[in-house]
């Protein structure tokens, strides 16, 4: 019997991936959210810092096929750039993640 005044959560997948879909409209409607994050260095030209979420958004790629690349060094000829790791979370220059999306298309 289905409970529906108390639905079960959404899994972590479904969270990700939603969240995932909503930065790529954001980020292709020019709206992305882009804020500081306590603990980062500054990045120059008022750079702008994203996770996994926001690296699979800018991309297109899963964040599960983004972090299996970065533990073997892949794709050859364009591995995908290192994060920044700071307590178990993986940080990148939004600019660093735009030159190998552009690198990768060409």
């Amino acid at each position: 019997m289905t409970d529906t005044a108390n639905p079960a959560p959404a899994s972590v997948a479904d969270d990700m991936d939603a969240r995932t879909r909503e930065l790529t409209a954001s980020i292709a409607a020019g709206t992305a959210p882009a804020g500081r994050l306590l603990g980062l260095p500054e990045l120059p030209d008022d750079g702008a810092w994203v996770d996994i979420a926001g690296a699979a958004a800018v991309t297109g790629y899963p964040a599960k096929t983004i972090t299996g690349w970065l533990s073997r060094g892949y794709p050859k000829g364009n591995p995908f750039p290192g994060p920044l790791r700071i307590l178990y979370r993986l940080y990148w220059p939004l600019a660093e993640i735009e030159t190998w999306r552009d690198t990768r298309r060409a």
